[in-house]
């Protein structure tokens, strides 16, 4: 159990509303949210150093000690919102894949579907531009950092649908963790370097041609030869 977190109530277990247990944690996480939204900005803002436990408290509207009591100290909480930051993203982009790449007839269309809207997601999250800055400019700081931003890659994510496409004949590799790196660079990496880690922002028109472009690549290679 988080440390501040009032206890459960067995009502609030059996999913009940209305209850006090209800009440409670539901409060708890209202509070838990905004202090790490709070945290985020002032992080990236001015760095981890010259952000303060009070600074957060006050952007987040709730009292130094209920900062401590959610995260424990400011290094914590500095490490448990980038993960936690990581692994929002990476839940909305399984969800993506899962959804177009359950079950796939025609792999073109389904990857351009799928790709297009990977991006327009990591595109608009205004978190990711934040992560990105956090990352290059306190991960000299916190090695872990690194960790974390390779711990958390989508391409396993891609790769095990891929593996299943492969299997049913439509694409040709027996490394699908390699192609799936081939097919984010080729894509979301291209769209993140041409809008320098989304600093600048791209039309609909240029993310799709680098969409398009990079899915005809990647076919190129990976589709199987003619029977």
């Amino acid at each position: 159990m988080p440390s501040g977190q009032a206890p459960v109530s067995r009502s609030h277990e059996q999913g009940i509303p209305g209850t006090d247990g209800d009440f409670l944690v539901s409060g708890w996480q209202r509070k838990h949210d905004a202090i790490a939204a709070a945290a985020l900005v002032l992080f990236a803002r001015d760095g981890y150093e010259r952000t303060s436990v009070d600074a957060i408290a006050a952007e987040a509207g709730v009292s130094k000690r209920t900062v401590y009591s959610h995260f424990g100290d400011k290094e914590n909480l500095f490490l448990l919102v980038l993960r936690e930051s990581y692994d929002t993203m990476r839940e909305r982009i399984r969800d993506i894949v899962d959804r177009n790449l359950r079950d796939v007839a025609e792999v073109r269309p389904a990857l351009a579907v799928c790709i297009r809207e990977i991006v327009r997601t990591i595109t608009r999250a205004p978190e990711r531009a934040t992560l990105v800055r956090l990352l290059i400019s306190e991960a000299p700081h916190f090695p872990v950092i690194l960790d974390l931003w390779h711990s958390r890659s989508i391409v396993p994510l891609i790769a095990e649908p891929l593996a299943k496409i492969a299997a049913a004949g439509l694409l040709d590799t027996d490394d699908p963790g390699q192609a799936a790196e081939h097919l984010n660079a080729l894509t979301i990496g291209q769209v993140s370097n041409k809008s320098m880690m989304g600093t600048i922002q791209l039309t609909e028109s240029e993310t799709d041609r680098i969409v398009t472009s990079g899915i005809a690549v990647f076919l190129r290679a990976y589709l199987p030869p003619p029977s």
